[in-house]
C-alpha cells in the first residue's frame, strides 16, 4: 500500500478520477474474491449496517480523494504521513463517541505526533498550493479517523464483506459526484493503463484481501507494527523513486509522527502483555 503515490505518479488525471478507477476496479476484484470464499454477506439484511457501511464507503472515497490530490500538492512523504493520523484522529474522538478512555501513554503519543506534524511545515508557509496540500493531507486523515468510527458501529460484516461493501458504496457514490459535476469522461493512454490496474487490482483489491484475511491469524501487536510498513515505505519509495526532497526538520517530524502513532497503539499491547506474563 505504500506505494499508492509512487503508481499515481505515473497516471495524469485527476484525483476523483483515479478514485472513480481504484474503487471499480477494487471493487470487481474484491467481488470474485467473495464469490471464489462464498461470502453470504448477511450483513446486507441489517438496515442499520447498511447504513453505516453507506456512510463508510463516502468517508473512505472522500478521503481517498484529498489523499491523491495532496500527492499531487505536497508530495507522497507528507500526504501518506498525514493520512496515517486517521488512527490517532479516531483514538482523540473514541471518548466522545464510545465512552474509551484516552490514557496517559495515549496523550504522550497525540503530543508526540503533534509535534511532529508542526515540524512537516516549515517551507510551506508563503505557498498557498502548499498549504491546500497539506490542508487536503489533513483532511484524508480526518475522514481516515471518521472511517474507522463508523466501522466500529457495523457489528454483522465479516472483514471482507465490509470492505467490498464499503469499496462498491464508495464507488457508486464518487460516480453520482462525477455525474452531477464534471461527468465522466476519462482517457486513458496506452502506458497508463498499467499504473491504473496496478492500483485498483493489487494496491486496493488484493492488498485489502491479503490484509483482512490475515488479521484473524494475527496478534494485535503483530498487525499494529506491519501497518506502519506503509507510511515508512512510502517516504522511503517517495525519496529513492521520485527524488523527493526532505528538509531536516521534516524528516524528524516523520519521525515523531510514525513513534508517536507506535507508542500510542503498542504501549498498551505490551503492558498487557508483561502483567499477563508476571
Amino acid at each position: 500500500m505504500g506505494s499508492h503515490g509512487i503508481i499515481a505518479h505515473f497516471i495524469s488525471l485527476s484525483s476523483i478520477e483515479i478514485v472513480f478507477l481504484r474503487t471499480f476496479i477494487g471493487s470487481i476484484v474484491l467481488i470474485l474474491v467473495s464469490l471464489l470464499h462464498r461470502e453470504k454477506y448477511l450483513c446486507l439484511r441489517n438496515p442499520h449496517d447498511v447504513i453505516f457501511l453507506l456512510l463508510s464507503g463516502l468517508t473512505l472515497g472522500a478521503g481517498w480523494i484529498f489523499l491523491f490530490e495532496g500527492y499531487n500538492l505536497v508530495g507522497v512523504s507528507i500526504s501518506t504521513i498525514l493520512y496515517y493520523l486517521g488512527p490517532m484522529i479516531a483514538m482523540v474522538l473514541s471518548p466522545f463517541f464510545y465512552n474509551e478512555k484516552l490514557t496517559f501513554e495515549k496523550i504522550i503519543g497525540v503530543i508526540i505526533v503533534f509535534i511532529g506534524v508542526l515540524l512537516l511545515n516549515p517551507s510551506f508557509s508563503g505557498d498557498s498550493n502548499k498549504l491546500f496540500g497539506l490542508f487536503c493531507g489533513f483532511m484524508s486523515g480526518l475522514l481516515y479517523a471518521v472511517t474507522v468510527l463508523l466501522n466500529k458501529k457495523i457489528k454483522t460484516a465479516t472483514g471482507i464483506e465490509n470492505t467490498t461493501c464499503q469499496l462498491v458504496s464508495s464507488f457508486f457514490l464518487v460516480s453520482i459526484f462525477m455525474l452531477l459535476t464534471t461527468g465522466i469522461h476519462i482517457k486513458i493512454t496506452g502506458f497508463e493503463w498499467i499504473p491504473v490496474l496496478w492500483i485498483g487490482v493489487i494496491n486496493t483489491g488484493l492488498s485489502c484481501f491479503f490484509y483482512y484475511s490475515t488479521i484473524p491469524n494475527l496478534p494485535i501487536s503483530t498487525i499494529a507494527i506491519f501497518s506502519y510498513l506503509d507510511p515508512v515505505s512510502a517516504v522511503i519509495l517517495s525519496t529513492l523513486i521520485l527524488k523527493e526532497e526532505l528538509q531536516l526538520l521534516q524528516v524528524f517530524g516523520i519521525i515523531l509522527v510514525i513513534s508517536g502513532a507506535f507508542f500510542s497503539q503498542m504501549y498498551p499491547i505490551l503492558k498487557a502483555k508483561k502483567i499477563l506474563h508476571k
